[in-house]
């Protein structure tokens, strides 16, 4: 494969040839070039090295998904796609009540999002203002729309050398249609657990000296709650009371109910009863003192998404030597999650709420001297000198009743914005200088109602205008012993203790480059030696506010978050790369880059060195060798704060706690090798297939201590401090303390198996085989445990390290038959059993099956390409294994919208 990795450039077809001898099994779908160079070029990207030489023989491993693929995954975002690359491991498939929900990410190998660089033709692709639970940045696939996409490329092994730092694990390069031409018109409707409608538009225009084209995507999704997903509600009914066995809580609205008996200035608890109402008000007696909250639908699990993303790109000669290039792309996503039964930031007296004997709903009489008996109203209008007694409230304002339906909306939006300027100037004699600036601007904006203020919510329970018992629920018309309130909340009732609150964050990525490249004159046996010499200069920075009520401690919160000020992370690199064609069936390629992140990150140099021997005309092995380095992120230096829930066995129920991550100053920067080596089968009879063995060692690996359920696990088995967690007053879990450290070193090692086969059984048929494997041998960690007790994480959900789940084998296989106006494919994709090491259990293997069959519509409605449609993803509706934990599957692996149902028109003009 020939041609910078960062321009669009003109390449002889025979580079494409290349390519597909190299593992990269592109397929040529848009319309080729017009003119005086099209007989001879295309134009096309080639993701691995920056030479620019049409006589650059490539040795990269690259996984392509080609538009042919795209469509046979069904795919209507980038997300979508990521099933089609057993490369990819690691990436959340739902993001259930975190921060990241809307967002996607590449993770290659399972070593997680900030290791895995992904490039935009070849350029980088700007950084999510939201950083995942390792505190690394990562590029939110889905701002970019798929429609516009013409192939992905995936280089499978490391490529800091040529890339940067952030290539430890590879490369993931999305490269647009620049050669479209025409309009042409989409429009996709599917039906899952979720509804979603899309459209999208795609002009393209050649004129003399250059071309323009426009993408535009609209999306709306409905969002499900977990009840509305078959393998949630089957988990979490599956036990003696027939709900809740994995959404539950002891803090509850119904609530405890607890004698207030005087100690001095304050009060201590005496008997405690469960609501009367408790299962009335929806809440599920599970003990005589204990109302329980079945909170499975408190939030959604798959959210309401409406995005509109944009993309227009040109390409233009001024002169015969120099040629000028720009991109902008935008895009903006709205998430709607919903929040509905949230917990007091800290409770006020004696692990709870003091509601005093006056308040008009209290109904309470003492039982001795600290006991405790519930009267009602009947009894109290029967017998007027009835004594209500003082109690202590423990549990939620709202409860079920305000779930589901009744939750408010969580809004987050995203908005994304890319700009690329460059330019291709001709030397002569072989030689190109090119040049390019990328600016990216990603920025969130969320707010989150029912953020409850404990002293106010407390003021209201003393003034009786808050009614924190079962009866506001089970008898809303019910007049307190006041003689006028109603037993029923309003809007207003809950406004005086009840916000919204707001966070704000963006990042800002700034790239620009300088590249000469191509031949130097110099011939050696096999051709002539190419080269590219460069300095690229690139910043970050990073900004996150929360709301002010966050950053004060107010609302009567246990946790302060402080804002993190636009702080710039900058780097200089330096970088050059030589081809060297030693025999007409040996090529070397070496690369060596030098990176400067100044005090915060310190330097560093990393070579690569990568071979190609030709055995025969259709069977080549390759191989390569090169360093990494990443520097620690402006997060992992900073600290993060983020909400998780935890099961706490001692109080029965699970509870969202708030994580503070620490960060320090002090951390080394991570550093990796790899070793890449491969056999390549390019037959005449139509067989492909590449086979890859990878391997992977990293140092001083940066990651958090441990997940927030582990901390807490390890506090009470005694192997932590107590201090590493906190408990309110009713010792209910409120806070987990972990901090962000190098964790050792690990090692990772595997195959990849790519093939494609195209025979020429049929003189007006035409079928292809694709299949592609990831074979995981060995994933070992220095610091970890891991499933052995020695470091094992091969085969594993990786629960208790930051590590992702790494089902040690996957792979998909299809075959696509093609004849006159109709196209049918079908595919399987398979994941092999492995163990979630926070139960010892196995996660079973799973096996789906996707079905499409596409009619063209050319001779009926005109056009050239216009088709209808029709598919299923996961044809037979197959559940994802389930856990017995929460959220009851694994959401880096398995999808848990089940079958989805679809049908595609596109129309082009």
């Amino acid at each position: 494969m020939a041609c910078n990795r960062n321009l669009l450039l003109r390449c002889s077809a025979s580079v494409l040839a290349v390519s597909l001898s190299s593992g990269a099994f592109a397929q040529a779908t848009d319309q080729t070039a017009t003119g005086k160079n099209a007989a001879t070029e295309t134009e096309i990207v080639v993701t691995g090295s920056l030479i620019r030489s049409r006589d650059f023989n490539s040795v990269s491993p690259v996984q392509t998904v080609d538009s042919a693929v795209i469509a046979n995954t069904g795919a209507v975002s980038v997300q979508d796609i990521f099933k089609g690359l057993t490369a990819n491991a690691g990436s959340q498939q739902a993001n259930e009540q975190n921060a990241l929900q809307g967002l996607s990410q590449f993770s290659l190998r399972g070593l997680g999002v900030g290791s895995t660089l992904t490039l935009v033709n070849g350029r980088r692709a700007g950084l999510s203002p939201i950083t995942d639970g390792t505190g690394q940045l990562f590029t939110d696939s889905n701002a970019f729309p798929v429609n516009a996409i013409e192939r992905v490329e995936v280089l499978t092994d490391g490529a800091s050398a040529t890339y940067g730092s952030e290539a430890v694990a590879g490369v993931v390069n999305v490269i647009t249609r620049k050669n479209f031409e025409g309009l042409e018109l989409t429009a996709d409707a599917r039906t899952s657990v979720v509804d979603a409608y899309q459209a999208g538009l795609a002009f393209g225009h050649r004129f003399d000296r250059g071309r323009v084209s426009i993408f535009a995507n609209w999306r709306k999704q409905s969002g499900a709650f977990r009840s509305q997903i078959p393998i949630i509600k089957q988990l979490d009914s599956a036990n003696a009371a027939g709900i809740g066995a994995l959404y539950i809580s002891g803090t509850s609205a119904p609530g405890r109910i607890s004698r207030a008996v005087p100690s001095g200035t304050t009060y201590v608890l005496g008997t405690t009863l469960a609501d009367p109402d408790c299962v009335a008000g929806g809440g599920i007696l599970t003990a005589a003192t204990t109302c329980s909250y079945p909170f499975i639908d408190q939030r959604r699990v798959i959210p309401k998404e409406q995005r509109i993303q944009l993309l227009a790109q040109f390409d233009y000669e001024l002169t015969d030597a120099l040629k000028v290039f720009g991109e902008i792309s935008y895009s903006r996503n709205e998430i709607r999650d919903a929040i509905g039964g949230t917990v007091l930031n800290k409770t006020q007296v004696a692990g709870g709420f003091l509601v005093p004997a006056s308040h008009p709903f209290n109904y309470f009489v003492a039982n001795g001297a600290t006991g405790l008996r519930y009267a009602g109203p009947a009894e109290f209008a029967a017998n007027p000198t009835l004594q209500a007694v003082p109690v202590i409230f423990r549990g939620r304002p709202i409860g079920a009743a305000g779930d589901g339906a009744a939750a408010p909306d969580l809004v987050t939006t995203f908005n994304n914005l890319r700009l690329v300027g460059g330019f291709d100037y001709d030397l002569g004699k072989g030689l190109i200088l090119s040049g390019s600036y990328t600016y990216a601007e990603n920025s969130y904006r969320r707010s989150q109602p029912h953020d409850f203020d404990s002293g106010l919510f407390q003021q209201a329970l003393l003034n009786g205008t808050f009614n924190p018992f079962g009866t506001a629920i089970s008898n809303p018309t019910l007049v307190g012993r006041d003689g006028r309130s109603l037993a029923a909340n309003t809007e207003a009732a809950l406004g005086t203790f009840s916000f919204t609150i707001n966070d704000t964050g963006k990042t800002v990525q700034q790239t620009a480059e300088l590249i000469l490249s191509g031949d130097s004159g110099i011939n050696l046996p096999g051709g002539q030696i190419s080269f590219a010499l460069g300095g690229q200069f690139r910043s970050v920075g990073f900004e996150n506010i929360p709301d002010g009520r966050r950053q004060s401690g107010a609302n009567g919160r246990d946790e302060i978050e402080p804002a993190i000020p636009f702080t710039t992370q900058k780097v200089f690199a330096a970088f050059g790369e030589i081809a060297l064609p030693v025999l007409d069936r040996f090529n070397i390629s070496a690369a060596l880059r030098y990176e400067n992140y100044g005090s915060k990150g310190g330097s560093t140099v990393d070579p690569k060195v990568s071979g190609k021997f030709d055995l025969t005309d259709f069977l080549s092995i390759r191989g390569s060798y090169g360093t990494s380095f990443q520097a620690p992120s402006i997060r992992q230096v900073a600290g993060t704060v983020s909400n998780s829930s935890v099961n706490d066995p001692p109080n029965a129920g699970s509870f969202n706690v708030t994580v503070f991550t620490s960060g320090s100053a002090n951390l080394k920067s991570q550093t990796a090798s790899n070793l890449n080596l491969g056999l390549v089968l390019n037959t005449r009879f139509g067989l492909k297939m590449s086979v890859d063995y990878f391997t992977y060692n990293y140092k001083n690996l940066i990651l958090p201590e441990g997940d927030p359920q582990f901390i807490v696990d390890e506090v009470r088995a005694g192997r932590l401090p107590a201090s590493r967690v906190v408990r309110d007053g009713a010792g209910q879990l409120r806070q987990v303390f972990t901090q962000f450290l190098n964790r050792g070193d690990a090692s990772a090692s595997g195959i990849d198996i790519n093939l494609r086969y195209s025979p020429k059984w049929f003189a007006s048929t035409d079928v292809t085989f694709d299949a592609t494997s990831t074979i995981i041998t060995r994933f070992r960690s220095t610091d970890f445990a891991g499933l052995d007790g020695s470091g094992d994480l091969k085969g594993s959900r990786n629960f208790a390290n930051a590590f992702g789940s790494v089902p040690d084998f996957k792979v998909n296989a299809g075959v696509t038959v093609q004849h006159g106006l109709h196209s049918v494919n079908v595919s399987g994709r398979y994941i092999g059993a492995y163990i979630d090491d926070q139960t010892k259990l196995p996660i079973n293997s799973q096996l789906t099956i996707d079905a499409r069959y596409t009619l063209s519509l050319d001779k009926f409605l005109g056009g050239e390409g216009t088709s209808l449609t029709v598919g299923a993803i996961n044809l037979f509706n197959v559940n994802p294994p389930a856990l017995t934990v929460r959220p009851g599957y694994d959401n880096e692996v398995h999808d848990i919208r089940g079958r989805q149902l679809y049908v595609s028109l596109k129309h082009k003009f």
